[in-house]
């Protein structure tokens, strides 16, 4: 495969850089209508295996906290996700799922997956490639 004559301009690490926000201004249309962004979908998918504290989420999702902590704030306004005084300590809270915050994920999925060209999932090579750099730039315990 050949590349166009406009991708040769650009180093690997730009387009991937272009193409991050393109589909994530994608995604943040399309879940405009559910109240959502993308954002606040990969917040949800974090909180899907279990609840878990605010800093173990941030690192679970690759954020910082303090970013973290505005869209938990609106997620829980919608009361997509619920947060508690962790009882083994008092300084942090306990963020999970509430059944309206399962159905919200769900629903996202199938938005985002109707809002990207249907064989993107097919694209195998680039998503081995993707999580290489993830793995790469991994810090222990971060995903």
């Amino acid at each position: 495969m050949s590349r166009s004559p406009e991708a040769r301009k650009w180093r690997t690490d730009q387009l991937l850089s272009m193409a991050a926000r393109v589909v994530e201004r994608r995604k943040d249309q399309a879940l405009a209508a559910l109240g959502l962004t993308h954002a606040a979908v990969i917040a949800l998918q974090g909180l899907a295996g279990g609840p878990l504290n605010q800093e173990q989420l941030a690192r679970r999702i690759a954020v910082q906290s303090q970013s973290l902590g505005r869209v938990l704030a609106r997620l829980e306004d919608a009361d997509l996700v619920s947060r508690t005084r962790d009882q083994r300590d008092r300084r942090q809270f306990i963020v999970a799922l509430t059944p309206a915050g399962s159905a919200a994920l769900a629903a996202a999925h199938q938005i985002e997956c109707n809002a990207l060209p249907e064989d993107l999932e097919d694209w195998t090579t680039l998503q081995r490639d993707l999580a290489r750099i993830l793995t790469a730039f991994e810090v222990p315990g971060r995903f």
